[in-house]
């Protein structure tokens, strides 16, 4: 078993920094690449730990492995352990990481020109790689230890190219890359690669922090841990299909696109690849010949762009508007595989060639995400739901990675609203609750001085949306209630206490919880644009929805204490929460109208309001069932969208409404018919075609 030991953090040398002409505060978005050699005889096992300064992808022999670390912060620095056992061959064999420092501060000021990805956090220390372990031979002798800080590794680091963003993904978290190969190195990870120029990578600090230092309490700057999750599964898939576009008179047309795809000189030709479904994974492209050749490959989730409602495969149609990577060919043999994942169900790959012809060979990707495993599937005989049903697990898995995040494709961050119904849903499918669990301690190592947590965490920038943290303490109180692990609740739920605190705090006219500095979204409403997202209420007093949502936390909150033994603290919010009970039923209801009014001083009346009351007991019985029903019947009364319908349809579950619960299934079914193979972010006009909040039939179907 590997152990880091006397292991090294590598850094780059500072001539190889000077030679390449980079700057301070230059390196951000830029990679160096770490490579090892070991002759080693037939049938060796190799058990490695792997870390990394920002990001890293290991390469063994040049086949890809895995990429890590597991998303942390600066209190944690995770690792991987792999066994490469089946990747070792007889001989000459290349160990190779291609290595990503993500400075934090072009998180904060990116522009389209230098990207950074914003759901890794790194610490200000440049590019650092380490590596532990040693090479067995069948007898269990050491035949060649592999760590850093004691094998010999070179680096060479990069300087034609850096991430980039675009303006789709601006202060998002997908990026793109840009590549002149006749500048960039493109064997460096094969064995045939002659790598004696490069330097030596300099040892720096170890990883774990020896002696004296140690004990005394002092902890180094990288805070190591083994990563709480499973590894991401990577699995070599080909694309369904793959056709040659053309634009003529009449329009579009397509052709037939065979294994081999050849390219006359001063030919343009255009591609289109379907995966069939969306899926998250590492493209790889293999090309001869075609020296100064363009290459672009587009990645985009459906035909018609974002907002448009095409059919999402009406390649006839639809216009292609995704996350475009371009390379240019240096002639020979050349392999292009992106650093980052690719969120893609079409790829549109347009090659431009000059005075060399080239051939491609058909594309593949190594699919990847968290290995969920459900144990649960729809029960039921209708096929049309059990579409529905398929297309929702396929939502979740897409959106689970090293974090759960609200969208694979342009957003890829974990925010507290999206991870709690996530995680839900994972519990309805009978998945594993490890995600989960390490996304209620993100929460916990991002909570801020004022008493919320960051509304995504983790982040390479600060985001707070103050209605985020509710969701944080719903979430704790629904992982120990599935879980029934108090270890963990015990070690967080100090953060509910002070999260309350903060709204406790904001309690002014009415009694009632008033504006919250930070972003109170709670739904994309068209009626709330002027807000973006936040009750229109707000303009004019207390929102009844916000209110009730602190009631709910309340609720839950006292149960988390109760279930810790910690009965006076469970004791003072129950007191909280009857009298905030009262003021909102005082200040907030419309006996007249027989609805929750949107706000004391403001007659809007909302679904969310009406299903929040009912989760909170406001009504019980035949009184809650006849509330929602005078809210579906009322036209005026804002419904759910995607993002808010789980309450909407808990309230449904709760007075024993079935019949409309599968009523209300109708904006989800309606996808079938626009050929979706995931749920979009919102019913019409998403900007993501893949967006887990709105996995809902899941939860609904699970039941049914």
């Amino acid at each position: 078993m590997a152990g880091w030991n006397e292991t090294r953090w590598l850094k780059l040398p500072e001539e190889e920094i000077r030679e390449k002409g980079i700057y301070a505060g230059d390196l951000g978005g830029r990679f160096a690449y770490f490579r090892c050699e070991a002759a080693l005889p037939k049938g060796c096992s190799l058990h490695a730990l792997i870390t990394a300064n920002s990001r890293y992808r290991l390469f063994v022999n040049g086949q890809a492995v895995l990429s890590g670390p597991c998303k942390g912060d600066l209190h944690r620095q995770y690792y991987e352990e792999v066994a490469l056992d089946e990747y070792l061959i007889e001989g000459k064999n290349v160990f190779a990481a291609q290595v990503l420092y993500n400075d934090p501060y072009i998180a904060e000021e990116q522009t389209d020109e230098r990207a950074a990805i914003y759901g890794v956090i790194s610490p200000t220390a440049g590019h650092r790689f380490a590596f532990s372990g040693k090479c067995l031979d069948e007898s269990g002798q050491t035949v060649a230890d592999l760590s850093t800080g004691s094998a010999v590794w070179r680096v060479y680091l990069e300087n034609s190219f850096y991430l980039k963003s675009t303006e789709i993904t601006q202060y998002l978290g997908a990026v793109i890359e840009e590549i002149d190969f006749n500048e960039a190195p493109v064997h460096w990870k094969e064995a045939s690669e002659d790598v004696s120029s490069w330097r030596i990578a300099e040892p720096a600090a170890y990883v774990d922090l020896p002696g004296p230092l140690s004990v005394a309490g002092v902890r180094g700057h990288f805070r190591i841990r083994k990563r709480e999750i499973p590894l991401l599964y990577e699995r070599e898939e080909q694309f369904d299909r793959a056709f040659v576009l053309k634009e003529g008179k009449s329009g579009r047309e397509k052709g037939p696109c065979g294994q081999e795809i050849r390219v006359k000189p001063g030919e343009t030709v255009t591609l289109i690849f379907d995966s069939g479904v969306i899926k998250n994974g590492y493209p790889k492209y293999s090309f001869s010949g075609g020296k100064g050749a363009e290459i672009q490959f587009t990645y985009f989730e459906k035909f018609g762009g974002p907002g448009s409602d095409f059919r999402r495969d009406d390649w006839e149609h639809g216009e292609i508007i995704g996350l475009t990577d371009r390379i240019i060919l240096p002639g020979g043999s050349t392999v292009y595989e992106p650093f980052w994942y690719r969120c893609f169900r079409f790829v549109r790959v347009c090659i431009s060639c000059r005075e060399e012809a080239l051939a491609m060979q058909a594309p593949s990707f190594r699919k990847t995400g968290y290995p969920l495993s459900p144990t649960r599937s729809y029960a039921g005989q209708d096929p049309k739901l059990q579409a529905l049903y398929e297309i929702s697990l396929r939502t979740l898995e897409n959106c689970m990675m090293e974090t759960y995040m609200d969208c694979p494709y342009y957003e890829q961050l974990q925010f507290a609203m999206d991870t709690r119904l996530e995680a839900l849903y994972t519990y309805a499918v009978g998945g594993d609750t490890r995600l989960a669990k390490k996304a209620l301690l993100d929460f916990h190592y991002g909570m801020l001085p004022e008493g919320l947590t960051p509304g995504k965490y983790p982040s390479a920038y600060l985001q707070v949306l103050s209605t985020f943290s509710l969701h944080y303490i719903y979430m704790m109180a629904e992982y120990l209630e599935e879980t029934k692990d108090l270890a963990l609740i015990r070690e967080i739920a100090c953060d509910a206490d002070r999260i309350l605190d903060y709204y406790d705090r904001k309690i002014g006219a009415y009694g009632l919880v008033g504006r919250l500095t930070p972003w109170e979204f709670v739904d994309w409403q068209e009626d709330w644009a002027v807000l973006a997202g936040t009750p229109r209420a707000l303009l004019y007093g207390p929102s009844t929805i916000i209110n009730l949502m602190f009631l709910y936390a309340l609720l839950d909150a006292e149960k988390l204490m109760n279930a810790l033994g910690r009965t006076g603290l469970a004791s003072e919010y129950r007191t909280r929460r009857e009298k905030l009970c009262a003021r909102i039923m005082e200040c907030c209801y419309d006996a007249e109208k027989g609805l929750f009014r949107e706000g004391p001083a403001f007659r809007q009346y909302t679904c969310h309001a009406q299903a929040w009351a009912v989760l909170c007991g406001l009504f019980e019985g035949e009184e809650a069932k006849a509330l929602l029903r005078r809210a579906r019947a009322d036209e005026s009364v804002l419904k759910c969208s995607f993002s808010t319908a789980f309450e909407w349809f808990r309230a449904l579950e709760l007075t024993g409404m079935k019949a409309e619960i599968m009523e209300e299934l109708s904006d989800w079914t309606a996808l079938l018919d626009l050929h979706c193979s995931c749920c979009p972010e919102t019913p019409k006009g998403a900007r993501s075609d893949c967006h887990a909040w709105s996995a809902l039939p899941l939860y609904v179907l699970s039941k049914a």
